[in-house]
């Protein structure tokens, strides 16, 4: 913390584009109702990317020089699409095939090195301003190199990052209400 009030640190926090067609169930924010992982998944990154975006308007309102933004490393060939969708089943999902076949097709997926480079841009580049969302600028932000995106539409609903902000400060306890 020391080091992010002195503005000499920045926070960069994952998101998706997921995140774009996201939403949040704020009476069942722990889908223990109904759980579905995509849906899960999309949540989660919607709520990271508002996170972030809160984090930075706290931060410049209450002077505490935090540097915050946002970066989806597009579709990126991790072991996430043969775990996260497979939990539970006896045979794999969908998605990893799909995601295999156009990886070895070269389409839309990227290496885990060319993910990184997003992510490594907003939390290194002297050009990227906090506040903003920094993804992949290929065919609908899949793959590709940094740049500067607009954020979605769902992750600028201030009032929805205001009401997440409080909910994980009551979950958690703690409050960030001063300096």
């Amino acid at each position: 913390m020391p080091l992010l009030h002195a503005g000499r640190a920045r926070v960069v926090t994952l998101t998706s584009v997921a995140a774009r067609v996201g939403g949040i169930d704020w009476d069942d924010l722990q889908g223990e109702r109904r759980y579905a992982p995509v849906r899960a998944y999309s949540s989660s990154k919607l709520a990271n990317l508002l996170f972030a975006l809160e984090l930075e308007r706290r931060s410049t309102a209450r002077g505490w020089r935090i540097t915050s933004m946002a970066a989806p490393p597009g579709t990126t060939l991790t072991k996430l699409y043969a775990s996260g969708p497979n939990l539970g089943r006896t045979r794999p999902a969908c998605h990893e095939a799909l995601v295999e076949r156009l990886a070895r097709w070269g389409l839309v997926v990227q290496s885990v090195d060319a993910g990184l480079l997003p992510p490594l841009y907003a939390a290194t580049s002297p050009v990227a301003r906090s506040g903003r969302l920094y993804g992949p600028d290929g065919l609908s932000q899949l793959s590709g190199g940094p740049k500067e995106l607009t954020v979605y539409r769902l992750g600028r609903d201030e009032a929805d990052a205001a009401r997440l902000w409080e909910i994980s400060e009551a979950l958690t306890g703690v409050t960030y209400g001063g300096a």
